[in-house]
């Protein structure tokens, strides 16, 4: 035999070694007494034999048997190693507990009543490094760190809750305290939390819009009873001039406007029942002598549109008794692709200069900027009030 066939020869009895010693573990784990024996006499075969080709000199042994053995103990050697492996490898034991236990994706400690534990995970011994510094040596000692706030939130942004449960086993207390990441749970909690706050401030900002929008009603309430209390009354004083002067009217309807207008100023604006304030309006002017024609297309009666047409009528009609001296006020109506544009003229005196708005005009101009609307007051080559209005709006009952 020669130096390499003896090299070869030990090369192969060292592999079939190693296999036997091998298998001998995988035995040992699955607990197979047979098996192991059987292991351990292949080792000792293999390392008996393993000394021959070593001690011997060059040329004393046959290379044929020797390579032939060595080539069939190292293959049984490796089938029986292999058979050991898959066999440990399906059967449980402590260590395929262990490593069940290492590959949870929660943290897990068995510990006993003194704090010892008897089983943990690599997850748990990485939070224990992260909480407290060292690895988990003293699961009493662990919990007192974490009992006061249980849900963690560590440095890399995960969140952690632990908990930890007391059970029985033979006789003895065992307690188990286990983390479960709870990182996207924390997430839309806070998602949750900032949408709540949200919806807090939005309801306080309703809340507060609501008694904007009441008090806005009131004080267009009252700026419309302050309005029609305006045009009443000036309407009757225009009357009682007419009547003084001895031009036209008849006491008794004066004083029958007079009542109506003590009654309007007692009683509550919003009882009152619906009336055709035009019409109204068209019999008070006739009761002073002007005429009042309208022309076109108005908006829908009950809008506040109407609403606000009528009431520059009302102001168009005073100033034109009170400071024209006319007989006739024409308003035309025209329906634009926006909204409305009404036109007051009359055959009163052209101003010399421009008109100066007085409380009623600038309260009407206010009225009208408040509905979305503009108001423009002309006085050459004659007077001319005009409104531009939006589309209706239907008034809130």
């Amino acid at each position: 035999m020669t130096q390499m066939h003896a090299g070869l020869i030990c090369t192969l009895l060292l592999i079939g070694t190693m296999a036997g010693m091998f298998g001998c573990m995988s035995a040992a784990r699955c607990r197979r007494y047979f098996a192991f024996a059987l292991c351990l006499g292949l080792t000792a075969l293999d390392a008996a034999l393993l000394v021959a080709p070593l001690s011997s000199p060059p040329g004393a042994l046959s290379p044929a048997p020797w390579t032939a053995s060595a080539l069939l103990l190292v293959a049984l050697g490796i089938w029986i190693s292999r058979k050991l492996f898959l066999a440990s490898r399906r059967q449980i034991s402590p260590v395929s507990i262990k490593e069940s236990s290492d590959h949870l994706p929660c943290a897990l400690c068995f510990a006993w009543e003194n704090g010892q534990p008897c089983l943990k995970n690599y997850i748990m011994d990485e939070l224990s490094h992260l909480l407290t510094g060292e690895a988990l040596l003293n699961a009493n000692a662990f919990w007192e760190t974490i009992a006061h706030e249980p849900i963690v939130t560590l440095s890399n942004g995960q969140t952690w809750s632990f908990e930890r449960t007391r059970m029985a086993l033979s006789g003895q207390s065992v307690y188990q305290i286990t983390g479960t990441n709870i990182t996207e749970e924390a997430r839309l909690q806070r998602e949750l939390e900032k949408d709540n706050l949200r919806l807090k401030t939005m309801n306080l900002r309703l809340r507060q819009y609501g008694q904007e929008v009441q008090e806005l009603t009131r004080e267009k309430e009252i700026l419309r009873a302050k309005t029609r209390v305006h045009d009443e009354i000036g309407h009757v004083l225009l009357q009682t001039r007419q009547f003084l002067s001895g031009a036209r009217g008849d006491a008794e309807s004066i004083c029958a406007e007079w009542r109506q207008n003590t009654h309007l100023l007692l009683g509550k604006y919003a009882d009152e029942k619906p009336v055709d304030t035009f019409e109204q309006l068209s019999r008070a002017a006739r009761a002073i002598g002007v005429t009042i024609e309208r022309n076109g297309v108005f908006p829908e009666d009950g809008t506040e549109n109407a609403h606000l047409i009528e009431s520059a009528a009302h102001e168009c009609l005073t100033n034109l008794v009170r400071h024209a001296n006319g007989t006739r006020l024409e308003i035309f109506g025209e329906a634009t692709a926006n909204g409305w544009e009404i036109r007051y003229l009359n055959d009163g005196d052209v101003p010399s200069q421009p008109i100066v708005e007085g409380s009623g005009l600038s309260s009407l101009r206010a009225q009208v900027e408040a509905a979305g609307g503009a108001m423009a007051v002309e006085h050459a080559p004659r007077f001319r009030l005009t409104l531009i209005l939006p589309q209706e709006r239907r008034e809130a009952e």
